[in-house]
């Protein structure tokens, strides 16, 4: 199952031949055209039900729900009414109740998966609509993230670290909840990788780095900092990982096994679409994993203060880093400062996102329950280059009462940063996967 990338859809179409005479023409044929102009207007990747992720529904008609319900296969739905652009003039007639019927026929089909419970998402208007394409295509991001999440494999390397109870949350509760199989590694398990890291492997990984980052220096630092990369790479393909919380302050890695800490392979990974957090924080993981699934950016970062002057928190980390969060923008690569104490001081990604809409994603532990979060916003262009790793300036929509709010929903001080609007299409994600949702 893929982590990234587009969505994979099976369109389904509602269709009953009761009315066909009430209809001058091939009514068929001309519900095969209307799909076939949703379809180029979409960018998902349309595949059979086999191979769908979700499904939307074209409602464009009155039909049987049971007949649809019948045909569609257990995945997500998103229910589309959809319209073509044409006028409704006083002649209206039986013909145009007919082929203009989304309004008689998505109700037939939504009382009944309210019946049932069944979760869905619901859009209504024009198929040329750009407004109305948008919530569709968010809603089919959410629906393909929960079917992404449920089964993801995300590694938890060693233990949170101590007294970090607000980063913790139980492998059991996690599977049972919302299907995520937590896979168990010891921090021995990165050394052992580290070591097995040839020489070749280091030289092709310098050759990627050097097109990627700006950097003019070559020594220890940078070698050890690409084999932990490798390292990463091979334990995510090893255990087929989605993602991954790792603890890197132990013996075996940042004190004397790796020798630095493996930040940059951190962020070399979730670029890759496999996103890694810090700490151990499980529950920032799989927020990751969800702004990634999204469609978004994978950035794991602290807001680490707030200018009163300009409305901005300041939106940085201890080293790790997710290139689309600048698109386009090619990083400088520096020793991170954070463990300049560090008898071999790893590197980092340092570069700034630059102005737009952003969302911060967080997944709250609620006793029992989780609770994914958005907070939908601005990153406002502004660069704290001295943070020396992957930086911006955010504003919450709602300022300081957005950010308290994020803290009464039960947001931890790690979250995931991503560019675009994403809270609509967390909220699709939430409900599918049987998560509750907060917007802050």
């Amino acid at each position: 199952m893929p982590r990234t990338g587009r969505p994979r859809v099976a369109l389904h179409q509602p269709y009953w031949d009761f009315w066909e005479a009430s209809v001058p023409f091939d009514l068929r044929a001309d519900r095969d055209r209307l799909a076939a102009e949703v379809r180029a207007q979409l960018d998902v990747e349309w595949v059979e039900p086999k191979l769908a992720e979700c499904v939307l529904v074209l409602e464009t008609m009155a039909s049987p729900p049971a007949w649809t319900l019948a045909e569609l296969p257990d995945l997500p739905l998103v229910v589309w009414a959809a319209h073509r652009r044409v006028p409704v003039p006083q002649s209206f007639d039986h013909a145009a109740i007919t082929t203009q019927g989304a309004t008689v026929g998505t109700p037939m089909l939504t009382s009944v998966l309210v019946r049932e419970q069944r979760p869905f998402e619901l859009a209504v208007g024009r198929i040329d609509d750009p407004e109305t394409l948008a919530q569709v295509l968010g809603a089919l991001r959410g629906a393909a993230a929960a079917t992404r999440l449920r089964g993801a494999r995300i590694a938890r390397i060693g233990r949170p670290q101590p007294g970090y109870a607000c980063v913790d949350t139980p492998g059991e509760l996690l599977a049972a909840k919302l299907g995520v199989e937590v896979v168990e590694l010891a921090a021995a398990e990165v050394k052992a990788a580290f070591d097995r890291v040839t020489d070749a492997r280091t030289r092709e990984l310098l050759d990627e780095t050097r097109q990627l980052y700006s950097f003019d220096f070559e020594d220890e630092v940078l070698t050890r900092s690409l084999r932990a990369a490798a390292a990463i790479e091979d334990l995510v393909a090893t255990h087929e990982l989605a993602a991954g919380a790792i603890n890197c302050h132990v013996p075996e890695i940042r004190f004397g096994g790796v020798g630095v800490t493996p930040c940059f392979g951190l962020g070399r990974s979730s670029s890759a679409g496999v996103p890694w957090s810090c700490t151990g924080d499980m529950l920032t993981a799989v927020a990751l994993f969800i702004g990634k699934a999204l469609g978004g950016a994978a950035q794991y970062h602290e807001l680490e203060t707030y200018d009163y002057d300009t409305g901005e928190f300041v939106l940085a980390s201890s080293g790790e880093h997710d290139l689309d969060l600048a698109p386009g923008v090619r990083p400088a690569l520096v020793k991170n400062a954070w463990f300049e104490q560090d008898d071999c001081t790893g590197v980092c990604a340092c570069f700034s996102a630059p102005a737009g809409p952003a969302t911060l994603l967080s997944l709250a532990d609620i006793g029992g329950d989780y609770r994914l979060i958005a907070a939908e916003g601005a990153f406002s262009g502004r660069t704290f280059p001295s943070t020396g790793t992957a930086n911006a300036g955010f504003r919450f929509d709602r300022g300081l009462e957005g950010w308290k709010t994020w803290c009464r929903l039960g947001a931890n001080h790690h979250s995931c940063a991503s560019p675009g609007a994403l809270a609509g299409s967390a909220a699709a994600c939430a409900r599918y996967a049987g998560m509750r949702y907060g917007v802050a």
